[in-house]
Formats: C-alpha cells, structure tokens, sequence
C-alpha cells in the first residue's frame, strides 16, 4: 500500500458533511474517494482529520489516502481539481508515513465562525455566516470567551452522536472580533468572527459554545452560570446550537 496526505478546502453548503453516509447520501469524503479511484484505478482509504457537520465548511482538511497504486502528486493534484465539483479544492498533495493519524495526531485544532449582527442577514452570504438579530452586548460576550481558555468539561457543550472516552477538552484561544471586509463582491454591515483553538472538540462543540455566547450577548446566561458548567456539568445546554453555514475548520496544527 502507499500512502499520502491532502490537504483541501470546501464549501459545504450542498453536502451532507465530510463523512460518507449509510444512506448514501452526497458527502466530501463520498465525492473524494469517487476522484481518487477514478484516478489511481483502485480501491482507496481515506481518513480526515475532523468530521464537519451538513453545511459546515473548511478552509484546511487535511486526508489521509491509502491505495494500491501511487501517481506522481503533481499530476494527482491537477487530476482531482479537474474531476471534482468545483466547491471542493485541493490544496496540496504531500507525503505521509503509514503510522500518521489526521486525527490523533493533531495537535491543535482551529475553528472561525462567521455570523453578521443586522435585521436580516445578507442575501449573498446567507451560505457562508449566519445572522443573529438580537441586539447583543458584544463587549461582555468578548469577556465570556475568556472563561472558555483552559481544560474543562465540555459534557454541556457537545451533542450525542460520537462516543468518546472523555469530554475533556483544552482549549488554547478564544476570541471575538469584528469583521471589516467579510466579501469583495458584497458588503454587508456588523460581520463578527468568533475564533477558537484547542486540542480537540466535541460534536458540535463549537456551534453550541457559539450559541451560549449569544445568549450571554442577550442578558440571557451569565459568565457565572458558563463557568459553574465547565466545572460541573449538569446535562443541561446554556444556548441553542448555532447555524452550520457560519462554521468553518480553519486550520489543523502537526
């Protein structure tokens, strides 16, 4: 077997997430492994380093690929951006050893998420952020994000679907900032961009701390009440999880 990395972005908006469905359903991994076996003429594996959710994008996914046959990166790179629909690119082709795990070997994980603050949200980006009408106090959600730093029990803040072993996460930065220039072809006003790092995240993880910001930015929960969930956990979720189309997984760190 040989094995390699890519490394991709994609728009999310018309799949059913990264992972291949049961139910046959039309996922990124799904179209990947139709590219990648059109091309190499074989059977294929391939592993990503993190499974987005329907209608969450990606700036950096990094794949393992596992085949019977190689072709030179090159060639495969241009072979794949050529076949593939074209909200789905590929970045770079690269060597990996067998032992590598995009998973397990990651050693740090970032998430942006984009979502505009207006009456309605922008026609042209409704697929790339959301929209949060409420009036929000932005300066006490910036507050907010700092209680999230550290390792703490995310138990509150994931959604049933994945089995793990703990809900333990670290997480390295978090921020809240806001956007200038969201789009050259359209502008909008009030665009926020909430980043965060870690070593690892949950099943919805990010779209639900997302959402508990936005309840602290309603005077709906307070800083208190997402400190005493991270030390203890009760079951209960502080906000809604917010919208996939404003989710994108930034960067994965080696």
């Amino acid at each position: 077997m040989h094995f390699f990395k890519l490394t991709l972005s994609y728009k999310g908006t018309n799949y059913c997430g990264w992972q291949i469905q049961s139910q046959g359903e039309k996922t990124i991994q799904g179209e990947l492994n139709k590219a990648l076996e059109q091309i190499l003429k074989s059977k294929i594996k391939t592993t990503g380093c993190g499974r987005t959710d329907s209608g969450v994008h990606a700036l950096y996914q990094v794949v393992k690929v596992e085949s019977e046959k190689v072709i030179a990166f090159d060639k495969l790179l241009k072979g794949l951006n050529s076949i593939l629909p074209s909200s789905i690119n590929i970045l770079e082709v690269s060597e990996c050893d067998e032992n590598f795990r995009p998973t397990n070997d990651a050693k740090e994980k970032t998430y942006h998420y984009y979502f505009s603050n207006n009456e309605r949200p922008n026609a042209l980006l409704e697929d790339l952020m959301a929209n949060n009408s409420f009036e929000l106090d932005f300066e006490l959600m910036k507050k907010a994000c700092e209680v999230f730093i550290g390792k703490h029990d995310f138990a509150d803040f994931q959604c049933v679907g994945t089995e793990v072993s703990s809900t333990i996460r670290e997480i390295y930065n978090c921020s809240l900032e806001r956007v200038e220039n969201f789009s050259a072809v359209t502008s909008t006003k009030n665009i926020y961009i909430f980043k965060v790092s870690g070593s690892g995240f949950l099943k919805q993880m990010v779209r639900l701390m997302v959402g508990t910001l936005w309840q602290a930015g309603r005077g709906k929960v307070s800083i208190d009440q997402i400190k005493e969930s991270l030390q203890s956990p009760k079951g209960t979720k502080l906000g809604p999880v917010a919208p996939p189309e404003g989710l994108y997984l930034a960067h994965v760190q080696y």
